[in-house]
């Protein structure tokens, strides 16, 4: 495992004991933040959310279930109940910070049951990006987004494409709604700073009519100051709508669709 880097991550994290079990209650005293974004409707970052030993210990169990393959695989998919029992932590720990509380979340959507069945978990090098899309209309309102190990910018823009929630469901090889059917540039609207530990909720217009991306670079600029990316980890999760599960298997092989 010494050589699986995002171990060594793991390691540089500062955690001294990452193979113990997730705990709810951390040694960390986290004082939640929570800032809606004046701009953008339905995008609230929620920082200090993970402290950074609970980011070890459950970077520790991911790599445990070899997920990224060692570090050689960068989008991993979970559906359903399978393997997520981690996850559920996270949203315990989520509810006790108030993420998904009112007025940052809407109960027209974290009242159902389940509240997500499918996760998507992105590893990012220093120069990987993931292209601006708005997600597809096959997920229900109400979008989470973690950030676990290191700091990272996402960028927003308009959709040029916006999605709605009553839209038919795609084409069971579709993958994301992009604006970028061929390279084009594009200055964002707004860059938000992913934090590790920081959490990312987007509904109602933040996640039909805003796309979210992050740019191919191995450094973001913070101020007047650019900062070298490093190891990344990214949790999304979603709740599929009731009629997706009838596309088909093929929805559920498309894990590496929208990355570069």
């Amino acid at each position: 495992m010494e050589t699986d880097p995002i171990y060594q991550s793991i390691m540089e994290s500062g955690d001294n004991c990452p193979d113990e079990p997730v705990s709810v209650a951390s040694e960390d005293v986290l004082r939640p933040h929570h800032d809606q974004h004046p701009h953008i409707s339905g995008l609230c970052l929620h920082s200090h959310v993970i402290s950074q030993a609970d980011q070890a210990k459950l970077m520790a169990q991911i790599t445990e279930k070899n997920i990224f393959k060692a570090g050689k695989q960068n989008q991993a998919m979970c559906f359903g109940e399978r393997d997520l029992a981690w996850l559920l932590w996270l949203e315990k720990r989520m509810w006790d910070s108030d993420v998904l509380s009112e007025p940052y979340c809407g109960a027209t959507w974290t009242d159902r049951t389940p509240l997500f069945d499918q996760s998507i978990m992105n590893l990012y090098y220093p120069g990987d990006g993931i292209k601006p899309h708005v997600d597809l209309a096959r997920f229900e309102d109400g979008i989470v987004i973690i950030s676990l190990l290191s700091a990272i910018n996402m960028d927003f823009y308009p959709a040029m494409h916006p999605v709605l929630a009553e839209d038919p469901l795609e084409d069971a090889n579709a993958t994301l709604v992009s604006g970028h059917s061929q390279e084009i540039d594009r200055r964002p609207s707004f860059t938000i700073r992913l934090e590790p530990g920081s959490v990312i909720t987007m509904q109602g217009p933040a996640r039909y009519e805003w796309e979210h991306g992050i740019q191919e670079i191995a450094q973001d600029l913070v101020g007047d100051e650019w900062v070298r990316r490093k190891i990344r980890v990214s949790i999304t999760l979603r709740k599929m709508r009731m009629d997706a599960w009838d596309v088909g298997p093929k929805v559920f092989d498309n894990g590496v669709a929208d990355r570069r």
